[in-house]
């Protein structure tokens, strides 16, 4: 039985039985990843043309198209001894579109997206030593930014930021189970980048807060929401969210982190649990 492998988070990647069939011309990249994000589902010849020329498709488009999806063809034929392996199994033609079927193959969004749901359950289950496991497993099938080296097009950008939500999220609720497990010095270390990164979300300023307070360090606590309020202000004029203003409040009301224990103020992050995308980028 052939071993197929398909990568999207990172580098497109796509081998057989060993052997690298990724296409490497731009538009058949496009072409191959757009069928990966929509595995199992056809991709119609008009989502096609819009990824590949957008609003200015050539007269040959529908022609260069089936050109392309030959030349993949040929690609992914040539690690089969067979050739109507590949048209039953993997590249299949359905009308008014192609499909790519991967069922039993190793794709690194399908662990992903499985080990991420998995790992935000248990955490909001009460489990986050188990949480954590999962959703440092999942986040490790990351090899960069979604589709680095694809060209991206009007179709496949709302879904390559889908994906980046998805690790987003992932990580966020990794960062929640190391600080409910007291790993606060861990937790920090991914913060400080975090929170650099991205200014104005109150998602992770509110556990570097909490992270900060708990491993002793309040007054560094209270700098972070003044920073966030600040770019807050200047940027959106809005106040922080509720949730950060009640994290500053029990900041501010605790004497020691010790007070920080159950029923000292702290309340779950909700955003942790309740954030469930769905295991596809669509």
């Amino acid at each position: 039985m052939a071993e197929v492998a398909m990568s999207v988070l990172g580098p497109l990647q796509f081998s057989i039985n060993g052997i690298d069939v990724t296409p490497t011309a731009p538009k058949q990249m496009q072409v191959l990843a757009l069928m990966a994000l929509n595995e199992g589902q056809v991709v119609t010849a008009s989502s096609f043309i819009d990824e590949l020329w957008a609003e200015r498709p050539p007269r040959s488009a529908k022609t260069t198209l089936q050109t392309y999806i030959l030349h993949l063809r040929k690609l992914i034929s040539n690690a089969f001894k067979d050739e109507s392996t590949v048209v039953r199994d993997i590249l299949l033609t359905r009308q008014g579109g192609y499909l790519l079927r991967l069922p039993m193959a190793p794709f690194d969004l399908r662990q992903f997206s499985e080990l991420s749901t998995q790992g935000r359950i248990a955490l909001s289950q009460g489990d986050p030593q188990h949480g954590s496991f999962l959703l440092r497993k999942a986040l490790g099938f990351w090899r960069g930014p979604a589709l680095v080296d694809v060209p991206i097009g009007s179709i496949l950008e709302p879904k390559v930021r889908g994906l980046q939500t998805q690790q987003q999220i992932a990580l966020e609720c990794r960062i929640e189970a190391d600080l409910q497990m007291g790993r606060y010095d861990d937790a920090i270390v991914d913060l400080v980048t975090l929170t650099a990164q991205q200014p104005l979300n109150e998602n992770i300023h509110e556990q570097y807060m909490r992270a900060l307070h708990l491993a002793g360090r309040r007054s560094e606590a209270l700098g972070v929401f003044h920073r966030l309020r600040k770019n807050l202000m200047d940027e959106l004029g809005l106040e922080p969210s509720q949730q950060v203003q009640r994290t500053q409040r029990v900041v501010l009301s605790s004497a020691s982190p010790r007070d920080d224990s159950p029923g000292h103020g702290w309340e779950a992050a909700p955003w942790a649990f309740n954030r469930h995308p769905g295991p596809s980028a669509a």
